[in-house]
């Protein structure tokens, strides 16, 4: 978390104790001079010689006052110890500091020391300043710290400190900031500090377990300018009385639990100049008072549920730099008046219900850099009025109503990095003008109705990395002039109705990650200087008119993932150069007129995990027996070829979930594995396969794929009646003599329709003080705390009064195929350890019923965080993706691989939003099947993301979708793929790279910079 460094010129105050006399002559050092050098008595000799400070730490100095970090008063004592950035490597604060008895002044900030606060630091009668920040020191804050009358700054900030705020540092009357920030605080903020009328700083941010409400109280600190309690469990409303708080500049509470609404007397701090109160739960209107604040230049109020109109008093905060109300519920029109707001920077409007045009007075605003009107209900046109914006570096408006042509005025735009008007009703052509533009980086204009042609100017926006203009009406051939874009790194051109070759200028983009021109009618043969394009990772030139052989130089694509051919009009042999594409998992080939056998080389193709799809075309031969080597493949199109032969060697495809061979001359019998047993015949159709008991032989010539199996259907209606009455039978007996047990356990008569009889298998995971009757004792309905797709969940309470969650799983209608989420449930929870997740303690069940027991946590976890409307948009799911990445590194063995495949089962609830188990997806497939299962398929892998992320901007899912790989590279099935926690963190840092942390615009400006008020 990000921590502001608290003022260093509070040190220079005391200085002037420096003393200026003349020591006498002593024999040995000084007692204050034998307690300072226990601080040094744990750290590397080699690094105190090599030290600046601590290699002037004589011991055989008769007094340490000529010592670096050291003054003293006129009588030698010692009044000042200032060493911050000094590895003392302690651990713990040597208790003989507590000796100095004329200590003013100790600043041991960033030294690396660990262990508790002494609480006989309260002896310390002369303290004015105590700076312990940024350490690991751990416990509570000693309450003797309130016994401190004259100290008046203390930093115990970024530390590991516990336990509740004392109520004893109501006693320090003088004290002018307090920073406890970046720690592990809980409890509630005591009432009594509302005493501290000298107090200038309170900042308390940043301690999550810290709650309760804000007290009333704290509004009596009328000479307060910061008041920071971001990031913490807080809630209640905000307290009127901070109407009071005449000398506030900066409110910083974002991130809590606070609801309610915004006071307006909030509108009375007339020295504000942050109001941070984004990522809580406030609701109603932005108070019309707030446009009173004349200093006001930063508003943050995203991701609330605030409602109603924007007020056109925002317009009267004539300082105002940034105006964050994304991610609300406004309605209305934007204010026209907004355009008397001259140094406005950011306007981000995102994520509203907002109605109406936007207004050309926004045009008045002269220092806009940002404008982001994305995800809302515009209409009407883009005003041309916006070319004014000298200075606007991005703008977003995608995901509206907005309808007419796009501007040529953007042109005059200069500084416009980023311009995304996709998903509106815009019509006619992109102006040429927009080519002009120097620093354009990223254009997205798709799922609009924009015709005509690709403009040969195009070439002159050399800045271009992004040119996103799928989903249009845009005709004619594509430019070869767009060879010379040298830095295009995405080229989406699908959806559209280009025609024409495609140009092999394209080959000069040497940088280029993703082609996609699907879904046109281009023609022609593939130019094989297309092969210079080493960096492509995904190909898509599906649904065209392509014709001729695939390139031999398509082997170059060493990164290339996905490699998307289908419904063109390809001929010839596979290249055998495909066996160099060694990071390929999807390859798609369907729907051409390829021919000649499958290439032995498709084996070594080892990476293919997600799809192989060589359907539909003139295949002949044999399936190479090199293919047993796909064994992470999870679906397999082999359909409507002339492949003959056997198919045994697909029993070797272990991660198979969808197989399809039909319509070919294959013959023999089929495999016998658990996947095959769950094949329909329609994977088989008009072949020559046959039934088997061993995989090697058939049945019987007589028993062919396709036939009726008459007698088999016979054999099998038997066994099951026979089944059906030996179960019956057995039931009445079980039932009659365990009833006394049944009712002993306190089960209500209407939950014994589930069956509660013994024998129950109990497996616990740890050792556990309960039985199995303790636990169905508690099954009843007073004790319901929820309820989900996957069962009920209860709150049990043992008779040594310790709490547990017990889920009992629904169970599958008799309509449906048997959901078995038990099995999945167990298999994910039983070994993953997170914070996160809730831990599964143990499992029992009987013939009927099935129950989890789970740690009891009111609070919730993840995925309940997640889904109840917190407003986690991608950029807060990112921070917790990377915070909890970081504190499994911390935590635990990073070379460890299981606990890297629980953190990739965290990933994927974060970028999914769904729990580890649903039976209503997926078939009761933990997350991880459903994910594979998902990306096997044709739909885009967007599709896992959670629905509410899918919308925002193609940079984002960008992003997601690295993301998801890395989440995928985790739960690789095979341990020794996966990668270590150490690389994870790694490869998530690398999903922000600094060019995009730099020239992006989210809906969340000044995160880092907001942090400081913590």
């Amino acid at each position: 978390m990000a921590t502001k460094t608290c003022p260093v010129f509070f040190f220079l105050l005391f200085w002037i104790f420096l003393s200026t006399s003349k020591p006498p002559k002593v024999d040995s050092l000084s007692s204050d001079g034998e307690a300072l050098l226990s601080l040094v008595s744990e750290s590397d000799s080699l690094y105190r010689s090599s030290s600046p400070i601590l290699s002037s730490w004589n011991p055989s100095s008769p007094t340490p006052c000529s010592w670096q970090g050291i003054t003293c008063s006129p009588q030698e004592r010692v009044i000042s110890v200032s060493i911050p950035h000094t590895f003392l490597n302690l651990s713990s604060i040597p208790p003989q500091i507590s000796t100095l008895s004329s200590l003013q002044l100790l600043n041991l900030s960033s030294t690396n020391i660990s262990g508790p606060i002494p609480s006989s630091f309260g002896t310390l009668s002369q303290l004015r300043l105590l700076d312990l920040s940024s350490n690991s020191l751990s416990g509570p804050i000693p309450p003797e710290i309130g016994k401190l009358s004259d100290i008046q700054f203390i930093f115990l900030n970024s530390n590991r400190i516990t336990g509740s705020i004392p109520q004893q540092l109501a006693n320090l009357s003088s004290l002018q900031v307090l920073c406890l920030q970046d720690n592990l605080l809980n409890g509630s903020i005591p009432s009594e500090l509302g005493s501290l009328v000298s107090l200038q700083q309170l900042r308390i941010g940043g301690n999550p377990y810290l709650n309760g409400e804000i007290p009333l109280q704290l509004g009596f600190l009328t000479n307060l300018t910061i008041f920071g309690a971001a990031a913490t469990g807080l809630s209640g409303a905000i307290p009127h009385t901070f109407g009071n708080l005449i000398n506030l500049e900066t409110l910083a509470l974002y991130d809590t639990e606070v609801s309610g609404s915004i006071p307006p007397e909030v509108g009375s701090c007339s020295e504000l100049r942050n109001l941070f109160l984004h990522m809580n739960k406030l609701t109603g209107p932005i108070p019309p008072q707030i446009g009173r604040l004349q200093k006001l230049t930063s508003v943050l109020l995203w991701g609330n549920s605030l409602s109603g109109s924007i007020p056109d008093e925002l317009s009267n905060c004539s300082s105002l730099v940034v105006l964050d109300v994304s991610a609300n519920n406004f309605s209305g029109e934007i204010p026209g008046s907004f355009g008397k707001l001259t140094v406005l920077e950011q306007l981000h409007l995102s994520e509203n219900a907002l109605t109406g045009t936007i207004p050309d007075q926004l045009s008045n605003c002269t220092s806009l850099t940002n404008l982001q009107l994305d995800k809302n209900q515009l209409s009407g046109t883009i005003p041309a009025e916006i070319g004014r914006l000298k200075y606007l570096q991005s703008f977003f408006l995608w995901g509206n109503s907005v309808s007419g042509t796009i501007p040529p005025e953007f042109g005059n735009c200069t500084e416009l990095y980023s311009l995304d008007l996709s998903h509106n009703k815009l019509t006619g052509l992109i102006p040429e003008e927009i080519f002009n533009l120097k620093k354009l980086s990223k254009l997205l204009l798709l799922g609009n109705s924009l015709s005509g042609g690709l403009p040969r100017s195009v070439a002159k926006c050399q800045s271009l990395v992004r040119l996103r203009l799928g989903d249009n009406q845009l005709s004619g051939e594509i430019p070869k002039e767009i060879g010379q874009l040298q830095n295009l790194v995405f080229l989406d051109l699908y959806a559209n109705r280009f025609s024409g070759s495609l140009p092999a200028e394209i080959a000069n983009i040497t940088v280029l990650e993703l082609l996609d021109v699907h879904g046109n009618f281009i023609t022609g043969n593939l130019s094989p200087q297309l092969g210079a394009l080493v960096n492509l990772e995904q190909l898509d030139l599906s649904r065209n008119n392509f014709t001729g052989e695939i390139p031999w130089s398509f082997g170059n694509f060493s990164y290339l993932n996905k490699l998307i051919l289908n419904n063109n009009l390809f001929t010839g042999v596979i290249p055998k150069s495909i066996k160099n594409l060694r990071k390929i998992t999807l390859l798609d080939l369907s729907y051409n007129n390829f021919s000649g056998p499958v290439p032995t080389e498709i084996g070594y193709l080892t990476s293919l995990t997600i799809s192989l799809n060589l359907g539909s075309n003139h295949f002949t031969g044999e399936i190479p027996e090199s293919m047993s080597g796909l064994t992470q493949l999870q679906s397999l199109d082999l359909s409507s070829n002339m492949l003959y032969g056997r198919i045994t060697v697909l029993s070797l495809l272990t991660s198979l979930t969808f197989l399809n061979v039909s319509f070919n001359n294959f013959s023999g019998p089929i495999p016998v594995t658990p996947f095959f047993r769950t094949l329909t015949p329609d994977s088989f159709l008009k072949n020559q396969l046959c039934e088997s008991l061993d995989g090697a032989t058939c049945l019987s010539q007589t028993r062919r794929t396709g036939l009726k199996f008459a007698k088999t259907v016979t054999v099998v209606a038997v066994v099951l009646a026979f089944l059906i009455m030996a179960s019956i039978g057995i039931w009445i007996l079980v039932t009659r003599n365990n009833k006394f047990m049944t009712e002993k356990s306190g089960i209500p008569c209407s939950s014994r329709e589930e069956d509660f009889s013994y024998p129950w298998s109990f497996i616990p995971f740890q050792k556990l003080k309960l039985t199995v009757e303790d636990i169905l004792s508690c099954l009843r309905d007073e004790n319901i705390i929820g309820k989900g797709f996957s069962g009920v969940v209860y709150k049990a309470e043992m008779p040594d009064g310790e709490l547990f969650a017990v889920k009992k799983l629904w169970k599958a209608n008799k309509d449906e195929e048997t959901v078995d989420s038990f099995a999945a449930e167990i298999q994910i929870l039983g070994h993953i350890r997170h914070r996160n997740i809730v831990k599964l303690l143990g499992y029992c069940s009987n013939k009927s019923v099935k129950l989890l027991l789970y740690n009891y946590i009111p609070n919730g976890n993840l995925q309940q965080l997640i889904q109840n409307n917190r407003n986690l948009d991608w950029e807060i799911r990112y921070k917790i993706a990377l915070g909890s990445a970081q504190e499994y590194g911390y935590a635990i063995n990073i070379t460890e691989k299981s606990d890297v495949y629980s953190y990739g089962v965290v990933l994927l609830e974060i970028l999914s939003g769904r729990s580890a188990v649903e039976p209503h997806v997926g078939d009761g497939m933990h997350i991880v099947e459903w994910v594979k299962k998902n990306m096997g398929s044709f739909e885009p892998a967007a599709t896992v993301l959670d629905s509410k992320l899918q919308a925002l901007p193609d940079q984002m899912v960008q992003e997601m979708l690295q993301t998801l790989g890395i989440a995928m590279f985790c739960v690789n099935s095979l341990p020794s793929e996966r990668p270590t926690m150490k690389e994870v963190v790694a490869l998530l840092m690398e999903v922000k790279s600094p060019l995009e942390e730099c020239g992006k615009s989210t809906s969340q400006p000044l995160m880092k910079q907001s942090s400081n008020g913590r």
